[in-house]
C-alpha cells in the first residue's frame, strides 16, 4: 500500500476514533505479553515434553500391539498354570494318595516315632517269642507300638516308602509353596481378570497421556499454539530497555549530550543553526517515572560547531535537552519504540531519531514542530549509493490527531528491505529503498526552531519509557 493511502487511511481513522487508545492498547499489550510469559513457561515445564513421548507410545503400532497382546492373554498359557496342573498330576497319583492318607492317619505320630527304632528292632527280633519276655510283652501291649505295628501293616505303606524323601515329595512341595505364594495369587488373579489391561504399565501411560491431554492448561496450551496469537511477540526480543524508575537518569544507558560531543569535545554544544544549547542534563528531569527534556528561554554562553570552522562559543537565547546511547546502544535491525507525550509551543521541535557515525543515514521515527499539533514528519535521510556528496530522503508528513494531546507510541520497525513507521500500532509509512545498513543508536530532542519562542516555554518533551528488540524473524510457520 503507498504511503499516500496509508496517510489517508491513518487520517479517516482518527476521525473515526478508531486508532487504538495508548492505555488500552497498553493494557493489551500487558496482557498478552503476561499470557506469552505463561505460555512459556509451560512449554519449558515438563509436561509438554512428557505428552509428546507418551503421545508418540500410545498411537504407535507396538503399544496397540501390546494392548491386544495384554487383553489376549489366558492363564491355561503360564508357566503358573503349567505348575498348577504338574502339581495336581502329582496330587491324584496311587503313589502320592497312599503318601497323603498315610501321614494322614491318626496313627501317623506314632509310626514315626518307632520306626527304626530300638523297641521295634528288639520286638521284631523276638518275635513270637515276645510274649515270654515279661517286659517285651508290657512293650508290646503299649498304645503306640500297638499303633506302630497297626500302621505297618497298611497298604500305604508301600507308598509312603516311595514318596517319603524322593525328589517327587521335594518337587511337590516346591509347587505347593509356589502355588501358596503372593506371587502366584498375582498372576491368576490378573490372568483370569476382564481388566487386565487396565492394571497394566502400559494403561497408566495412556490415562497419563489422556489426562495431560484433557487437562484445562494442555488444551489451553494447544489452542493458543494453533492460533499463532504469539507470532508477532516472537519475532522480536528484547534489546534494550529503560522505563525510568530511577531518581536520575541512568548514565550507564544514556549520554546527555551529542555523542561526538564527548568523544571529540568532552563537552556538550549544539549546532551554529541552532537557537539553543543542549545543556550537559540541566534540562533533564525524571518526575513520577518519566523522563521529560525541559526547552526553556533562559541565556547561557555555550559551544557551537560549523563544518566550515569548527566548534566556536555562542551565546543561546534558549537552552534545551537531548538524550542518546551512542555510547551504550547500538543495532542493525530490529524495532525502537517508545512511549512519549509532546507538550506543545508554536516554535518548539520535538524529535525521537537514530543516526550512526555520521549525520547520514537519519531517521526520523517522529519530529514533531509546535506550529501544527495534528502533524508530524517522517523522514529518512541517507547518500545515495556511489555519491556520498548526494543526500537522498523520503519525508512524508501523517496527520489527525492531536499529538500534543496526551501520550503515544511511536514505533519504526527496521528490516533488511523495508522501514515500517507505525503510531499505536496503525502503519503509516514504509519504505523499501535506501534501507540503512549499519548500527545506529537512538536519541530523544527538543529544540527552538523558526521565530523566537517566547510563548509556550517553558515546555517539554515526555518520555514514558522506551524499549528496543532485535527481530527474530518470521516464527509463525
Amino acid at each position: 500500500m503507498s504511503n499516500f493511502m496509508l496517510k489517508f487511511k491513518f487520517g479517516l481513522k482518527s476521525r473515526l476514533g478508531l486508532i487504538p487508545g495508548t492505555s488500552r492498547m497498553e493494557v493489551q499489550d500487558m496482557a498478552l505479553k503476561k499470557e506469552y510469559d505463561e505460555f512459556l513457561g509451560y512449554e519449558e515445564s515438563k509436561e509438554p515434553q512428557r505428552f509428546i513421548e507418551l503421545e508418540e507410545i500410545v498411537t504407535s503400532q507396538d503399544f496397540r500391539d501390546r494392548k491386544k497382546y495384554i487383553q489376549n492373554q489366558r492363564f491355561k498359557k503360564t508357566d503358573a498354570y503349567e505348575k498348577l496342573m504338574d502339581y495336581r498330576s502329582m496330587k491324584k497319583t496311587p503313589e502320592f494318595k497312599g503318601y497323603f492318607r498315610f501321614i494322614s492317619s491318626k496313627y501317623y505320630p506314632d509310626f514315626h516315632k518307632f520306626d527304626n527304632s530300638e523297641e521295634v528292632r528288639k520286638l521284631l527280633a523276638a518275635g513270637k517269642d515276645a510274649d515270654k519276655d515279661k517286659e517285651l510283652s508290657k512293650l508290646k501291649k503299649s498304645p503306640g507300638i500297638k499303633a506302630y505295628f497297626k500302621l505297618s501293616k497298611s497298604k500305604d505303606l508301600d507308598y509312603f516308602r516311595i514318596i517319603h524323601d524322593s525328589p517327587e515329595l521335594k518337587k511337590f512341595n516346591e509347587l505347593e509353596n509356589y502355588l501358596n505364594s503372593d506371587e502366584f495369587r498375582e498372576i491368576k488373579e490378573y490372568m483370569e481378570s476382564k481388566d487386565k489391561f487396565i492394571k497394566s504399565p502400559e494403561y497408566k501411560q495412556l490415562r497419563e497421556y489422556q489426562q495431560i491431554k484433557k487437562s484445562k492448561k494442555h488444551k489451553w496450551y494447544n489452542k493458543v499454539k494453533k492460533s499463532g496469537k504469539f507470532d508477532e511477540l516472537k519475532k522480536w526480543e528484547l534489546s534494550f530497555f529503560d522505563d525510568f524508575k530511577g531518581k536520575e537518569i541512568d548514565n550507564n544507558k544514556w549520554l546527555t549530550s551529542f555523542y561526538w560531543g564527548k568523544q571529540l569535545l568532552k563537552n556538550n554544544y549544539s549546532l551554529a543553526s541552532d537557537q539553543h544549547l543542549y545543556t550537559d542534563g540541566n534540562n533533564i528531569e525524571i518526575q513520577d517515572s518519566m523522563l521529560k527534556l525541559y526547552t526553556r528561554k533562559e541565556k547561557v554562553t555555550g559551544q557551537a560547531w560549523d563544518p566550515s570552522i569548527g566548534f566556536f562559543p555562542k551565546e543561546f537565547e534558549y537552552t534545551s535537552g537531548i538524550i542518546n546511547t551512542g555510547e551504550s546502544f547500538r543495532q542493525q535491525y530490529g524495532a525502537f519504540e517508545a512511549k512519549v507525550r509532546m507538550r506543545r509551543s508554536p516554535s518548539v521541535h520535538h524529535a525521537f531519531w537514530m543516526v550512526s557515525d555520521k549525520m547520514v543515514p537519519h531517521i526520523d521515527i517522529f519530529r514533531f514542530s509546535g506550529k501544527n499539533k495534528k502533524r508530524i514528519e517522517l523522514n529518512s535521510f541517507r547518500e545515495k549509493p556511489g555519491k556520498p556528496e548526494d543526500i537522498t530522503s523520503s519525508s512524508d508528513q501523517v496527520g489527525g490527531l492531536d499529538f500534543s494531546k496526551g501520550f503515544f507510541i511511536y514505533r519504526l520497525e527496521w528490516y533488511p528491505d523495508r522501514m515500517v513507521w507505525k503510531i499505536n500500532n496503525t502503519v503509516v509509512k514504509t519504505q523499501r529503498h535506501y534501507i540503512p545498513e549499519e548500527p545506529m543508536y537512538i536519541l530523544f530532542s527538543s529544540g527552538v526552531s523558526g521565530e523566537e519562542a517566547v510563548n509556550g516555554l517553558p515546555t517539554s518533551l515526555d518520555i514514558d519509557w522506551v524499549r528496543c528488540y532485535s527481530y527474530m524473524g518470521d516464527t509463525s510457520n
